[in-house]
């Protein structure tokens, strides 16, 4: 299963997320990042990192570390704490709602300690321009077996 099978879903959740798309929020996946972004808040998400498996007589395992930036306003103002923090619960609320991405993938968990889940709120940066937000992690396991063959 290829990002692509995935990644649509993973949007889709994201975007069900009172608050973010709701109003004038928007979520925008790797293939489709704005220049700047002018509306709050917005959530870009992307892949970077991650894990292959794969052998000759086994299975094809594909771990995918995908990070969810959201960023909630133009500026550092003490007022957008207020708003950032209780994303972090529906953020993960989201995520556990559909671990499969509607079984798309294996798994789609927060990375594992001592990685943090979630870093912020705090200053994040996109482009030239520092805007309060946080950063999610998470990891994202596919089966890709049987999809292509290993050659000895």
């Amino acid at each position: 299963m290829p990002i692509d099978d995935w990644m649509p879903t993973l949007k889709t959740n994201m975007e069900a997320i009172a608050g973010i798309t709701g109003g004038a929020g928007q979520v925008h996946k790797y293939d489709e990042l704005p220049g700047t972004i002018t509306v709050f808040p917005t959530m870009l998400i992307v892949p970077v990192g991650g894990d292959q498996e794969y052998s000759l007589g086994g299975p094809a395992i594909a771990h995918h570390v995908v990070q969810l930036t959201l960023y909630v306003s133009m500026q550092i103002l003490p007022e957008a704490y207020a708003v950032a923090v209780p994303f972090i619960e529906l953020v993960r609320n989201a995520l556990a709602a559909d671990i499969q991405l509607g079984a798309n993938c294996e798994h789609c968990l927060p990375v594992t300690a001592p990685a943090p889940f979630y870093e912020g709120p705090g200053a994040v940066d996109y482009g030239d321009k520092t805007h309060l937000g946080i950063i999610f992690r998470i990891t994202v396991k596919e089966n890709e077996s049987g999809t292509f063959a290993v050659a000895a």
